[in-house]
């Protein structure tokens, strides 16, 4: 068995052995499935070139290339699909944006080999020696490859989006899966333009393309024992093109590898073209792994700093750098967020943790990670006190504290929440955020590149860059409260007109029921009459309790109470929840400090926008009834303790929000997406859960339904 033959027997075996990893690993998500199902036809394709090139008759080989046509136009519809949904949070919100070429990918080129089953390998030119051949190829094959070619520059676009928006261990994570596919697309560049541009296909491409998916699948397997495959959660931008230099470059890509093969003909001739290429492909290889590593980018500064005079940092650079992508920023979780990206380019770090101060709940709540694994125990939140510890352990409060010699009563907590994912990453470092004598937060960063520690010179950019943060996170803040007073301004404007209306409505309608009785001539007119109008004035003065509520300060009378017992009762008078399946999973807990008639207001609200949304996901059950797969529109309403807290979950499988709509409008007023909504419905609920000194958070993705949870404060025993 000759070197061509193997390496594509051996690109076969290592495409499908990644199939397989794929396959067990768990959970399952859009990209895992679509690396599947590439990685298998990939596979099947290299062993049928392989096949073909070891055919020791022509009929044998043009049989093995019509074979390998059918796994080639899977390719390029599940790798598209996989670039959009790799390592991204928002994936549905591109998958929806790209629905056409999506299915265009997925069906011309199948639809190409079902109508033309080989009609481009009639003929073929061949000698006595197996592997040497080359064969025409008419439109039906121009127009496969041309397909490839195409996709093969969005799925490296789309790679490149994700691999931009990524920081700290994401990036370490998913680099060498972008690698790889960027190898092995871009290959497929090259090949299938050959093809084009010859209208021929012969076996020196073949072998390219095997060489092509060895290293490639070296490659993703470096990236799968890093991951395990679990997925990564990235927010590149929708913005079509954006800033993308994949597309400028694939021109000039063609027009170098194409010179670079003449090249080597001239040279070795054509019998020398696979080893050749083989090592060109290891050159390149290589040459893209030093250009992405972050241990030789950092040598290199070290280098040109130590023999040329010159400061380790560029601060005009990083000022600028950091100035650009904070300057547009309205939220305080993007600001930390991309505060967190810019430390961790500057600094070579892999972990930058923020957490901001939360003066409602008096704890540090964590705003931005570059982590997916955010902390060890999967802990959201840090008490308060850590702070004034800090501060007060320390007497110059502004400078960067190492972690690891710091006392354990302050620091042990937050070595915890930022644990030491590297055996050789250096010392951690901890950053008080204070602006003024406030305190604002903390920066902890840790697990530099290489293990480099601090110098003097780090350590005071990253004080200047903590006191920039705070500063830029309570100018949020203010912005935050002044916004707000605005909007509860014009809030209160606008419903005071609306109150006296419904007052006046109130009064009509209440008079029209007083007056009612000298209609019961009629009987099935009274009835329908006073059903009528005993709906229409509890809702209208349902509406006057909200919007009274709303332009006043929360004031509640909280009593133990069992909250089971609200939930019950809540549901008892929610009505119109025909169709829908009610779950209740209630267990037993202690007494809560409650306001019932409040916290009842609470249950209506969520359960009647998860009727909504179920409504809105197109749901159409038979009957209601338990839920199977998923196909029953259905509530489920689940209570348990944890620890010192009482929590409450309400889900729905209905149609789901988006992070932008969850995170910008879901809990403010006047913000809605129901026609007759006004918008005041979350805002109310978050206003009485707070005021119970609890707390509630929301998971939703587009399609796949909703959860509210709620923790309350259990009745000091």
């Amino acid at each position: 068995m000759n070197f061509p033959i193997l390496i594509s027997y051996v690109a076969g075996g290592l495409a499908l052995a990644l199939a397989v990893a794929a396959a067990i690993s768990r959970p399952r998500n859009p990209a895992q499935w679509t690396f599947l199902i590439g990685m298998i036809a990939l596979g099947i394709e290299a062993l049928c070139q392989a096949a073909s090139l070891g055919a020791l008759s022509l009929p044998e080989m043009l049989a093995l290339q019509k074979m390998s046509a059918w796994p080639l136009a899977i390719v390029p519809g599940s790798w598209l699909v996989f670039s959009l949904s790799f390592a991204r949070g928002n994936q549905y919100q591109f998958l929806l944006r790209w629905r056409p070429a999506i299915v265009a990918s997925v069906l011309i080129p199948l639809g190409i080999v079902a109508l033309q089953p080989g009609s481009w390998v009639t003929d073929a030119t061949w000698t006595s020696q197996a592997g040497h051949w080359a064969f025409p190829v008419n439109w039906a094959g121009k127009a496969l490859h041309a397909i490839v070619v195409v996709s093969a520059v969005l799925i490296i676009t789309n790679l490149e989006w994700t691999y931009r928006a990524s920081v700290g261990t994401s990036r370490w994570k998913i680099k060498y899966a972008v690698m790889g596919l960027a190898l092995l697309f871009g290959v497929r560049i090259y090949s299938s333009s050959q093809v084009i541009l010859y209208s021929a296909n012969h076996a020196q491409l073949i072998v390219f393309n095997t060489l092509a998916l060895v290293f490639a699948c070296v490659l993703l397997g470096v990236w799968a024992q890093r991951s395990r495959l679990h997925h990564v959660d990235l927010y590149p931008s929708t913005a079509v093109l954006h800033k993308s230099l994949t597309v400028l470059l694939t021109g000039a890509y063609l027009i170098v590898v194409g010179l670079l093969a003449r090249l080597i003909t001239a040279w070795g001739g054509a019998d020398t073209f696979s080893l050749q290429a083989l090592v060109i492909l290891a050159a390149l290889v290589g040459l893209t792994m030093l250009s992405m590593s972050d241990r030789v980018r950092q040598a290199t500064r070290q280098f040109i700093s130590r023999h040329f005079q010159r400061p380790v940092h560029d601060y005009r650079a990083v000022w600028s750098t950091f100035t650009r992508r904070t300057a547009t920023v309205l939220e305080k979780q993007l600001y930390a967020r991309a505060a967190a990206k810019v430390i961790s380019e500057t600094f070579e770090l892999l972990s930058v943790t923020v957490w901001l101060t939360d003066p409602v709940h008096r704890r540090l709540s964590l705003a931005a990670s570059t982590t997916s694994e955010a902390t060890a125990v999967d802990a959201t939140s840090l008490p308060e006190e850590i702070v004034s510890r800090f501060v007060g352990a320390n007497p110059d409060a502004s400078r960067p504290v190492d972690l690891e010699y710091a006392p354990s009563e302050w620091s042990q907590p937050l070595k915890d929440a930022h644990p030491a994912l590297f055996a050789k990453g250096g010392h951690r470092y901890c950053v008080p955020l204070v602006f003024g004598d406030e305190p604002v937060g903390l920066l902890i960063v840790g697990d530099r590149v290489n293990g480099q520690p601090f110098s003097g010179e780090d350590l005071e950019l990253l004080k200047c860059l903590g006191d920039q943060i705070a500063a830029g996170a309570r100018n949020l803040t203010l912005s935050e409260r002044l916004v707000a007073a605005k909007e509860l301004e014009a809030f209160q404007a606008m419903s005071a007109f609306l109150v006296h209306d419904l007052k006046n409505t109130a009064s009509a309608l209440g008079l029209t029921l007083r007056n009612l009785p000298a209609h019961f001539a009629n009987p099935a007119f009274r009835e329908d009459a006073l059903r009528t109008l005993g709906k229409s004035v509890g809702r209208v003065n349902e509406l006057i309790e909200r919007l009274t509520a709303l332009r006043q300060k929360m004031e509640i009378s909280p009593a133990p109470t069992d909250l089971n017992q609200v939930i019950t009762s809540a549901l008892a008078s929610t009505t119109d929840l025909a169709g829908v399946a009610v779950v209740r999973n209630l267990q037993p807990l202690p007494l809560v400090p409650l306001d019932a008639r409040q916290f009842e207001s609470v249950i209506t609200n969520l359960v009647l926008n998860a009727r909504d949304a179920v409504a809105a996901a197109n749901h159409h059950p038979a009957t209601a009834g338990p839920v199977v797969n998923g196909a029953t529109a259905a509530i489920r309403i689940a209570t348990a303790r944890d620890n010192q807290w009482a929590t409450l979950a309400i889900s729905d499988n209905g149609c789901g929000m988006s992070p932008e709509f969850i995170a910008q409008s879901l809990f403010r007023p006047f913000k809605t997406t129901k026609k007759a909504g006004l918008g005041i419905g979350m805002f109310h609920v978050k206003t009485i859960i707070e005021a119970h000194r609890g707390r509630i958070a929301v998971e939703s993705e587009p399609g796949r339904g909703t959860t509210f949870r709620i923790w309350l404060p259990l009745a000091a025993t």
